[in-house]
This record gives C-alpha cells, structure tokens and sequence, in this order.
C-alpha cells in the first residue's frame, strides 16, 4: 500500500506563516540589480549561527551529508537556512543538513532568512520540517511530541493538528516512550520496527520485554512472531487458575477474539481474565492523561467534564 501523502499541519501555518519555497538568484548588474535589502535573504557569518535547541533530529548520516555536500559544491544553495536572532548571533530554525555541509566545505556565509518565531514554533518547525522528508526515526518523533505536550501545554488532537497527523498516529508514537531505554535503541539503531515495538509493549516486565526484543534481533522474528511469542509469555508468567486448567480451546480462543475487538476499537491493549464461574476482569490500558480522556469518551460517549 502506498504511503499517505504528506500534509503540512493544518495548524502550522497560522503558527508560524508562511516561508519562500526558495531563494532567488542575485543579479548585480545593470540598472535594476537586486540590492541585498530587496532580497528575502542575507548572507550571514556561519560563525554566528547556533544550532537549533529544538533539533528533533539527533543523527545525521555521513553518506547523505557527503551527497549534499557535492550538491552544494557543484551546484550552490538553493535553498535558503531559516534563523532567528538570538542575543549578538544567530539561531538555526530550519536547514541544519544544509549549515552543516555548508561548514564542512569551509564556507565563511550561508543564505538565510531572517524570521522572529517563538520557542513552540521553532520546535514545531524543526518537528514538522524533518517529518516531512521521513528524517526522524521513531523514538525522535516521539520525543518531539512530548515537547510539544510537556513544553507548552499541547494536547494530543492540537500536536495532529499542528503536524498534520492523525490523533491516534501521535498516541501511539508518544507510546514508544514507554519502551526500556535498551530497547529504544534498538528501534532507533533500525534492528526493531515500530511493529515490533508496539507488540513488546504489551509486556508488563521490563526484563521479560528487554529479553524477547534481543532474541527478535537475534532470531529475526517477524512482528507476527513476536506478537505470539508475547502471548505465550504472558501465558506462562500468569498464575495458573481454575478456568485456564478447565477451558476448552474454544473458550479461549474466544476470548483471545474478544480481547482483539476490544484493543481495535480501543486502539490500546485489552486483555479479558476470566473464570470458571464467569467472573473475571476486563483491563484497559492508558498512556497518559489525554489517553484516559479519549478512552472515557469513547465508551460513555461524553467527555471527563460531563461526567
């Protein structure tokens, strides 16, 4: 299936307007040649020129710097860096692939657009900018959107809004944060997929969850693979009781189909204990306090304030 096309956030560009797609080339001959004050641009000293302490982004790869700085080098910028002013110097807001082979060619100046953006859009900028162009991995996205929750007080429906995502894209993305810090790593190294992850945060152990992550690396499970291996595992650490000595393969099987509806529906982890008697407990997972409120909404119809 192809992927969906990628949209600016709907609201991104009441946040922070709108930006030259490129710059234009400098003419300085002739009677009407271009001065620097009628260009959207100025050179600016890269030496003044910070980087952006909102980098969603932490690694960038050699070989595609290496591409741009070739790029750079047989064609010139043609695209403008955006910064905002910051104390004597500079900050960086959008273009940090381009400043950094721009440096490694020894350039002394880079073009750049001059902009006044506050905190939250200079986050949400850099976020949506790398988005875009697939640059973060998972656990980098995620990050960014817990900024954007922790930072300045954003919901989860705002951050969609603002990315151009689904509300449920953003959930389960900041649910990642959730993994062992190991485990992360392993996502963000490219060893584990999203897939994988989702399934391995069905575990309650973190040791249990860290171990079978290893042996998914080591064994090349599938997320199918995975996702077996984690209801047997959650199978043999549950204590034993009356209903799973006594239970036909039917009967669990029918709950196993009952608790898939309910995670689907849901879009969070279910699971359905129950006994021989037909008493048990139905568990509803939550990730956050945003998390709480839609899955309240959606079972009652009304929200926390209604209630």
């Amino acid at each position: 299936m192809p992927d969906k096309p990628r949209r600016l956030g709907r609201g991104l560009e009441a946040l922070i307007g709108s930006i030259p797609a490129a710059a234009p080339t400098t003419s300085t001959s002739g009677p009407a040649a271009t001065t620097s004050a009628d260009l959207p641009y100025r050179p600016i000293p890269i030496n003044q020129i910070r980087p952006n302490p909102f980098q969603p982004r932490k690694e960038f790869r050699d070989d595609e710097l290496a591409q741009l700085q070739a790029s750079l080098a047989a064609n010139g910028l043609l695209q403008p860096i955006t910064v905002r002013r910051a104390g004597s110097g500079y900050e960086l807001i959008a273009g940090e692939r381009r400043l950094r082979a721009a440096t490694r060619l020894g350039w002394a100046e880079i073009p750049a657009i001059v902009k006044a953006y506050d905190d939250k859009a200079l986050l949400t900028l850099a976020l949506v900018e790398n988005l875009q162009r697939s640059d973060l991995n998972p656990i980098e996205e995620a990050e960014g959107y817990s900024r954007l929750s922790a930072e300045f007080a954003l919901t989860q429906q705002e951050i969609a809004d603002i990315v151009g995502k689904d509300r449920s894209t953003v959930a389960n993305s900041l649910r990642l944060l959730n993994l062992p810090v190991v485990v992360r790593r392993m996502l963000q190294d490219g060893q584990l997929s999203v897939g994988h992850a989702r399934a391995l945060l069905a575990i309650s152990s973190e040791r249990v969850m860290v171990d079978l992550a290893r042996e998914t690396v080591a064994k090349n499970y599938s997320v199918r693979d995975v996702e077996r291996r984690v209801k047997q595992t959650s199978t043999s650490t549950r204590p034993p009781s009356t209903a799973s000595q006594n239970s036909d393969t039917g009967r669990q099987a029918e709950l196993r189909r009952l608790a898939d509806r309910l995670r689907r529906r849901l879009q969070t982890d279910v699971a359905v204990d129950i006994d021989d008697k037909n008493r048990g407990q139905l568990r509803i997972n939550f990730y956050s306090a945003d998390d709480l409120n839609r899955l309240i909404e959606l079972i009652t119809g009304h929200t926390t304030e209604d209630i």
